[in-house]
């Protein structure tokens, strides 16, 4: 660690951080999600729209899924306490980061336990959309007259951005290593690893671009929406994961790893800001056409 850089002010920007990944992760996008559930279910019921709460998921009971609810923030709530506790032990404690790095680790296993109450919430999300493939028997079908295309949902320059930024940090990445030494199995997970989740951002848009629809009863302005939004996410989060692999080599380099725990703390927060905070943003709930999950009336075909 270069001399210049006071410790003092590491740690306040650390602290700044590590309490901003508290609140964001724990209280508020748990909050949003939260208020979007209990939209739906108070202004959508069973009665009205009895196709939104398919067999096996409560038949539309508000009082149990209110239950739910409240459980659900209270473990957010409990998350978000853990990490008060462990900032103020810091704090306490003197804490200093090591300046050869490694510090980053209790950060990232706190976002696991952070990320743990959303990982349970895209499973039950994905359970609750393929009861509603299962349920859906409209016999009506329909076809788009213009093909998908990826660049009708993101720019190009976005895409070119995403794989310039993936080929310069391959590019740094391996010229740093030594390859004449013995193989290090290290590199060739972190090579294949990134190589793999870049392929794996490519798959998912094309399976919203070319697969049919989550939500089969959702209008085609809302899926055309949705197609933009995942698209636009998978490219953030390719830059986001380039630039962050970046950031790390060049801390490495020039021996700046006491600040590993601040980049990896920012690193968090843009993949939640950037993935169900634009999200959020985009297909407010408020906006979006419920129709299709009415008895009356054609639906929309997958």
């Amino acid at each position: 660690m270069p001399a210049s850089i006071s410790m003092t002010s590491i740690l306040v920007l650390f602290y700044v951080i590590f309490a901003s990944q508290i609140f964001l992760l724990s209280i508020y996008y748990p909050g949003k999600i939260h208020g979007r559930v209990r939209y739906i279910l108070e202004q959508f019921p069973t009665a009205d729209y009895p196709k939104l709460y398919p067999t096996k998921f409560d038949q539309g009971k508000a009082d149990k899924g209110n239950r739910k609810l409240r459980f659900y923030m209270g473990v957010n709530y409990l998350i978000a306490f853990i990490g008060a506790v462990i900032l103020f032990k810091m704090i306490n404690s003197g804490y200093r980061p090591a300046p050869e790095g490694g510090d980053e680790i209790f950060v990232m296993l706190y976002f696991f336990l952070q990320a743990a109450p959303l990982l349970y919430a895209e499973i039950k999300e994905y359970t609750y959309h393929k009861l509603l493939r299962e349920n859906y028997t409209s016999n009506t079908r329909t076809a788009d007259l213009k093909p998908r295309r990826l660049f009708d949902f993101v720019s190009p320059f976005s895409v070119a951005a995403a794989v310039v930024l993936y080929v310069t940090m391959m590019y740094l990445y391996i010229t740093s290593r030594d390859f004449s030494v013995q193989p290090n199995i290290e590199i060739y997970i972190t090579i294949f690893g990134m190589t793999g989740m870049q392929i794996m951002f490519a798959a998912i848009v094309g399976s919203h671009l070319y697969g049919k629809k989550i939500n089969p009863y959702m209008s085609h302005e809302d899926q055309m929406t949705q197609i933009g939004v995942i698209a636009k996410i998978m490219v953030f989060a390719s830059i986001g994961a380039s630039v962050f692999m970046t950031i790390t080599h060049l801390v490495d380099q020039y021996s700046l790893e006491v600040f590993d725990p601040v980049i990896s703390s920012v690193y968090f927060q843009f993949c939640v800001v950037f993935g169900i905070g634009f999200t959020f943003r985009t297909l407010r709930i408020e906006k979006l056409n419920f129709d299709g999950f009415k008895d009356t009336g054609s639906t929309p075909s997958p």
